[in-house]
């Protein structure tokens, strides 16, 4: 417990200057967050109560140029606006990586309450730093083309403990929403994720 309110009071310290209001239950559901298979083998996040204020599509008005997959086995969905288009936090969170990373180019990753990552990457401008708070909708870079890309685009990725996932499975890339239903992630005993959704049921009339 007293390292847990060491590690709660410096992250909020860090933080003195950020114009971001901070939640302390925020920062210990994402450090929670960590590992969201320490408690099991499976976790759950119900996206079908999720308010306006805790989701965001990453890149407004895009539309997908590459899916997650296939045969070369694409890590993420690359979507695609204008250059230098504002990029935003798919969800509240903490910025655990900002900077050039390999062939992503220009690349953010963002840690989150529900238990997921995101990744966003070949951004031409990086609008944030490693330690920020960003709640869902916040800018955090710029579409660009750096790294390994041949055309002006975000590369984003959803993730649990760094291992990628099919966005798809939780965005409606062509609506640019976020689908309204239950979400159960299982890790397999050879490490591999399985995702089982469950549509948002009608509640009964009164």
């Amino acid at each position: 417990m007293l390292l847990l309110s060491l590690v709660l009071t410096a992250s909020l310290h860090a933080q003195d200057d950020e114009p971001t209001d901070i939640d302390e239950w925020q920062v210990l559901k994402v450090e929670a967050a960590r590992d969201p298979f320490a408690n099991g083998n499976q976790f759950t996040i119900n996206f079908a109560n999720y308010t306006v204020e805790e989701w965001h599509y990453p890149l407004p008005g895009a539309h997908v140029i590459s899916p997650f997959g296939g045969a070369r086995r694409h890590a993420g969905t690359d979507v695609k606006t204008h250059p230098n288009d504002t990029i935003r936090a798919a969800f509240p969170g903490e910025v655990i990586l900002s900077g050039p990373h390999y062939g992503y180019g220009n690349c953010v990753i963002m840690r989150h309450a529900n238990g997921l990552e995101t990744l966003y990457s070949h951004h031409s401008k990086i609008l944030v730093r490693v330690g920020q708070w960003l709640q869902a909708g916040d800018p955090l870079a710029l579409e660009g083309r750096t790294g390994r890309a041949t055309t002006d685009h975000l590369h984003f990725e959803t993730r649990v403990r760094g291992k990628a996932f099919d966005s798809a499975l939780i965005f409606d890339h062509e609506a640019n929403q976020l689908i309204p239903q239950v979400v159960v992630i299982t890790r397999q005993p050879n490490g591999a994720l399985k995702i089982t959704r469950e549509s948002r049921k009608e509640q009964p009339a009164e």
